[in-house]
């Protein structure tokens, strides 16, 4: 059996200790939970995106909106560059 933790008010949880050790992570982080066909529950870590780390990534000879463009990656949508 794995790590337990407990829902708190407002269905608040920790990620025990030695994951966020083992994996290094940091408040920079989100959970992305997911539901299997099996009905398991599926959590993964990925970085969260700000502006700062898409700039440079793309190039456009007419204007972008990076606030929506940052939208978009964190829903997960794919990102159409003019």
């Amino acid at each position: 059996m794995g790590d337990v933790t407990n829902l708190y008010k407002g269905f608040q949880t920790v990620v025990p200790a030695n994951i966020r050790k083992k994996l290094n992570l940091d408040l920079d982080y989100i959970l992305e939970w997911n539901i299997s066909d099996e009905n398991k529950v599926e959590v993964e870590f990925r970085k969260k995106t700000n502006v700062n780390d898409l700039i440079g990534i793309f190039s456009s000879k007419e204007p972008t909106d990076a606030v929506d463009l940052q939208r978009k990656m964190r829903n997960g949508e794919d990102v159409d560059i003019p």
